[in-house]
């Protein structure tokens, strides 16, 4: 006896959705003068608006939106697919604007950051958005507040399995046959006829996202999305298409969308966002200089915040580095520096007892660094004088990692080439940390965190600093910090050789 293996079900036919492709002017034109200057269909509550972003070959260029696709959630309904290689921009900007301000069609769209800055930058600047919706915004109001960036595929799944089903398969097919084209492909080949209804698919999937949505929310939920995504595109335009996220100190300090903080505490003026503050006090650097080379770097346009480094060397000009491949002479004569010109800075710091063994020198209470090169025979011939600052609340990027009880038994590492700020971060991040009453210890490698003298510098708050004699010393003052004196954080300034990484696991 044996049973019939059943031939598998046959998959219902697949029903293509009809799409109407506007590559040419009198295309757009026609189009929009039977739909009174409007992208939006006629009789349609609901449309879903894709942009699709194409990269350029040159990696400085942002990526340019290529095509824009509107597609209402009714399965016989025509998507429009807006080429733009060849299109008017006034007309595209024109339209565009019609559509986002008509109150009566819902238009839905996915991550609108990228979107809304390229259309500001192409020329709809300021637009009026009503009942606009975005979908990541709709899904970490109503769905999961831990989300801030749901994908499209999360998205769906949350509105029921079919859609999200559908959206896997066009989705898969989409970035299998979108891989090849370039922003040049785009522009100069007509858009094969697969492409143009996976990109309808993606239209019509947002609309039907929000569609079944629609009836599980209240008015007042969906006014909320709407309002959400109004400042998100706002802020989108002033953040240049990036992100803008806070910290919930009612969640444990973790993420969330401003825009999600901001609708839950009932407007901006609610939220409170630390500004960053510069703190830097140059008199004491500028001093040991000779007059005239001080006099050069305060002819400098806002010198207080661009000098980064001074360099003087023995029969060299000197000079000044006020950013990046920004160099400025502080003798314009061609006059060279001088032995003496060396000693008598190394005087005014101190003398050379102030320097350590690792060629390094600080002012007291002051976070600048002098480093010192020697020759052969140990004779000093050449400063490094870098700046040091105190940027308050610069540490306020890391108030999850480093206030929630989530991550309190992680550690932090900050990674950075040279110069990208990462002890101005640590300086921020002891202050932070110690103000929560917590006991803070930092061991100041070269006294660059805490400045130079037996004070530390304000900036670092409550933390205590233990000092290093020597590079070879670290770890073994770091595993003293540990036993002597009950330290619950400690913040390395510098950790690279494996006896220090052993010592921060004990």
């Amino acid at each position: 006896m044996y049973a019939r293996r059943q031939a598998p079900a046959a998959k219902p036919p697949e029903v293509l959705l009809p799409v109407k492709l506007i590559t040419k002017e009198s295309e757009l034109q026609g189009f929009l003068g039977k739909n009174n200057n409007t992208f939006a269909p006629a009789d349609m509550s609901t449309v879903g608006v894709h942009f699709q972003f194409a990269v350029q070959n040159n990696s400085q260029q942002p990526d340019q939106v290529v095509a824009i696709v509107i597609c209402s959630d009714v399965p016989s309904e025509v998507a429009v697919v807006l080429v733009l290689a060849s299109l008017s921009q006034t007309r595209i900007t024109t339209g565009l604007r019609a559509l986002l301000s008509d109150p009566s069609v819902v238009k839905v769209m996915y991550s609108v950051h990228q979107v809304a800055y390229w259309l500001h930058s192409y020329g709809l600047q300021d637009p009026t958005l009503v009942k606009c919706v975005d979908l990541q915004l709709w899904y970490e109001n109503a769905v999961d507040r831990t989300i801030l960036s749901a994908d499209v595929l999360q998205i769906a799944a949350a509105c029921s399995p079919e859609p999200a089903t559908e959206l896997a398969q066009s989705m898969h097919s989409f970035k299998a046959r979108m891989s090849p084209l370039s922003f040049e492909k785009w522009t100069n080949n007509p858009l094969p006829e697969r492409i143009q209804r996976s990109l309808a698919q993606t239209a019509k999937l947002y609309a039907t996202c929000y569609s079944n949505l629609r009836c599980s929310l209240d008015k007042r939920m969906n006014l909320t999305c709407a309002n959400m995504t109004n400042t998100r595109w706002k802020v989108a335009v002033f953040n240049e298409g990036h992100h803008w996220i806070w910290f919930d100190p009612a969640a444990d300090n973790q993420p969330r969308s401003l825009e999600y903080l901001i609708s839950r505490a009932g407007g901006e003026s609610a939220i409170e966002l630390p500004k960053l503050e510069l703190q830097c006090e140059l008199d004491s650097l500028l001093e040991l200089l000779p007059e005239s080379y001080r006099d050069a770097i305060r002819e400098v346009g806002n010198y207080h915040f661009r000098l980064v480094d001074i360099c003087v060397d023995v029969g060299r000009t000197p000079f000044a580095y006020t950013g990046k491949k920004q160099r400025v002479l502080l003798a314009q004569d061609g006059t060279v520096v001088s032995k003496e010109t060396v000693n008598d800075i190394i005087m005014n710091l101190g003398g050379e007892m102030r320097i350590g063994n690792d060629n390094r020198a600080g002012i007291d209470r002051q976070l600048h660094r002098i480093s010192v090169m020697r020759s052969k025979t140990d004779e000093v011939y050449g400063l490094t004088m870098r700046v040091g600052r105190a940027l308050r609340n610069a540490a306020c990027v890391l108030t999850d990692l480093l206030l929630s009880d989530k991550n309190a038994d992680k550690s932090v590492l900050v990674l950075g080439h040279p110069g990208s700020g990462k002890t101005t971060l640590i300086r921020d991040v002891a202050r932070c940390v110690s103000e929560t009453m917590e006991n803070v210890c930092i061991i100041d490698t070269s006294n660059e965190i805490g400045g130079d003298g037996l004070v530390p510098h304000e900036c670092v708050g409550w933390a205590r600093r233990m000092m290093v004699p020597s590079l070879e010393a670290q770890a073994g003052v770091m595993v003293e910090c540990v036993q002597n004196h009950t330290v619950e954080t400690l913040i390395v300034d510098e950790i690279g050789r494996k006896a220090e990484v052993l010592a921060a696991s004990t």
